[in-house]
């Protein structure tokens, strides 16, 4: 079980953005008893007047003759770069614990960029890295569908350590004992209140925010990327969760538009369990629409109903402003 739905007092910030410092320095010795500015160019004096010897211009004002008969070289002109190609992948953006590449495919080239992620509770889930790898197979027979606009990625197993270990219980867990739906910096907790979350086995939220190697390669990739929306999916039955505390704007229109094409639980079913560390919240925070959605089994994939998310996800506008979203941060 995995998500969160405006259950709890809205937690501490978690990591911002760092601005870069640029220091410009002068290599160039100053005078003696001149301070130069490292930040602005050194000056120097004018040199002193050569006097012209041996019949010789003087170098300071002699003009340069121009011999029309000497040709002259244009410069070569820089070739344009290939455009890029609209589908990319498999490419790693990082390993998990066990060595095992987190594997990101690419469709399409437009400005606005968003992801959808499977397995991040590994075998367990298993259903959810199948159904990734339709929709990739899909995508690439209808790349079409693509807006010129959009670039979509596709990550079809954020624990492929847990994946490779068992389609049950022992699956969920990444390779350190973490659940990587927990790992993540914003209200983060080691440990939560058993009643109403899974529970089968022991398991943690890792040995501090971010501490684990799977998330905080998608981290990096999430912020570098500047992606805008998110569908991270999981299973089993509690329906659809938007992402923030409370539910960020743009994470609750997708999750309304994702509800109008399913028959996903919305708003989701409430278990009292209390969720920490959540990959959907962190997103929101960073101003990402995020939203979990769980499949209706263990074991099904629920096609149909999710390529009509995919379109809809492929025509959200993260940044149209409704009534409710005047709040909403300006895109990246």
């Amino acid at each position: 079980m995995s998500s969160i739905y405006s259950r709890r007092q809205p937690p501490n910030p978690g990591l911002g953005l760092t601005a870069l410092a640029l220091l410009l320095a002068s290599c160039v010795p100053s005078p003696a008893g001149l301070a130069i500015d490292p930040l602005q160019a050194p000056t120097h004096p004018a040199p002193a007047r050569v006097e012209a010897t041996r019949g010789l211009p003087d170098p300071w004002t002699a003009t340069p003759t121009y011999d029309p008969a000497t040709p002259t070289t244009q410069p070569s002109p820089t070739p344009s770069p290939p455009p890029r190609s609209r589908f990319e992948g498999p490419t790693a953006i990082g390993t998990s614990v066990a060595g095992r590449p987190l594997e990101v495919y690419r469709f399409g080239n437009g400005p606005s960029q968003r992801l959808i992620l499977a397995g991040i509770h590994g075998g367990y889930e298993w259903n959810t890295i199948a159904l990734a790898d339709e929709l990739i197979s899909y995508l690439r027979q209808n790349l079409e569908i693509v807006p010129p606009e959009v670039t979509l990625y596709i990550l079809r197993a954020f624990n492929p350590d847990g994946a490779a270990r068992s389609r049950s219980y022992a699956g969920r867990a990444n390779e350190n004992g973490a659940d990587l739906n927990r790992n993540w910096p914003f209200d983060w907790a080691r440990t939560w209140p058993p009643t109403g979350c899974w529970s089968y086995l022991p398991i943690n939220g890792g040995t501090g925010p971010a501490s684990e190697p799977e998330t905080q390669a998608l981290l990096r990739f999430l912020l570098a990327g500047h992606i805008e929306a998110l569908i991270s999916y999981h299973s089993a039955a509690l329906g659809i969760f938007p992402g923030g505390h409370p539910p960020h704007p743009g994470s609750l229109r997708l999750a309304e538009a994702i509800a109008e094409v399913t028959d996903y639980p919305y708003p989701p079913i409430e278990t009292g369990c209390t969720y920490t560390g959540q990959l959907a919240d962190w997103a929101a925070q960073n101003g990402i629409a995020a939203v979990d959605v769980e499949l209706s089994t263990h074991y099904s994939l629920d096609l149909e109903q999710n390529l009509r998310v995919l379109q809809v996800f492929l025509d959200f506008q993260p940044w149209v402003r409704s009534t409710q979203d005047q709040k909403t941060p300006a895109p990246h």
